[in-house]
């Protein structure tokens, strides 16, 4: 059963004061205590405070980066929200299945759940800093979610699967962000050196590879692989392969 506090609840630009407070107050509702704010503020806004009614203190303690990458940098696993289909959004799961895995897995990891602004949720830039993707099932003759409203069904879905669960067998314990997400710049420019990727487009294909590693998680041992391979792509890239050729001509061993 994972702890509450392994859930960080990101509202990425807000721009309604009054779904910040109303977020704030769903939050408290339902046992999570860590909302941050990115790119809006100041915490103390009359309509914000209202709409908290009692979760005022939640608040008040919420958290404001300057941008998302600073905000998921100690999260292991960055979950976004989207009701919009196609592209890479296809491939986003239910929210109910997947509370269920993110509550086995935040036994060992922080866990953020991104929602974007109000009038156009997650754009392609956003997405690309999370390695997973729900979605809430609503009618589809009206399947925009107010941004308070999704934050409270999130996180009462997450309540339900912590309150429920049974502990059986530890979650691996994954890399934060701010340690994977250096890796992953790496891996794109050696997959561009080797013309494995376009340079003019890599994040079409990096989207797709960070979605892969999203579902399987990192640990520190892989990153450290991944790191070495990119670094040895690069090499490669830059001339050593004239190296590589003569040592089998050789029949000296590569390493």
């Amino acid at each position: 059963m994972a702890s509450r506090d392994k859930f960080a609840f990101v509202l990425y630009r807000p721009q309604s004061a009054g779904n910040i407070g109303a977020a704030a107050r769903a939050l408290k509702n339902m046992g999570f205590d860590d909302l941050r704010l990115v790119g809006r503020g100041p915490l103390n806004d009359r309509e914000a405070v209202k709409m908290a009614v009692h979760a005022d203190d939640l608040l008040a303690s919420a958290t404001v980066y300057p941008d998302l990458a600073a905000a998921l940098a100690d999260c292991s696993l960055a979950v976004g929200t989207t009701s919009r289909r196609g592209g890479y959004r296809s491939r986003a799961t239910p929210l109910r299945p997947a509370a269920a895995e993110l509550d086995a897995l935040a036994a060992s990891n922080k866990i953020a759940i991104v929602f974007g602004r109000e009038d156009r949720g997650l754009t392609n830039r956003e997405l690309k800093l999370c390695h997973r993707l729900i979605t809430i099932p609503t009618a589809p003759e009206y399947p925009s979610l107010n941004l308070a409203q999704a934050v409270m069904v999130v996180a009462y879905e997450l309540m339900m699967c912590a309150s429920a669960a049974v502990e059986s067998v530890r979650a691996p314990e994954f890399v934060a962000a701010s340690i994977s997400d250096p890796m992953l710049e790496r891996l794109a420019e050696a997959l561009v050196a080797i013309g494995f990727i376009p340079d003019d487009n890599p994040e079409h294909i990096m989207l797709a590879i960070r979605e892969i590693f999203g579902r399987s998680g990192l640990t520190a041992r892989e990153v450290e692989i991944l790191n070495g391979m990119a670094r040895q792509m690069r090499w490669v890239a830059d001339g050593g392969h004239r190296t590589l050729a003569e040592k089998r001509r050789a029949g000296r061993k590569l390493r």
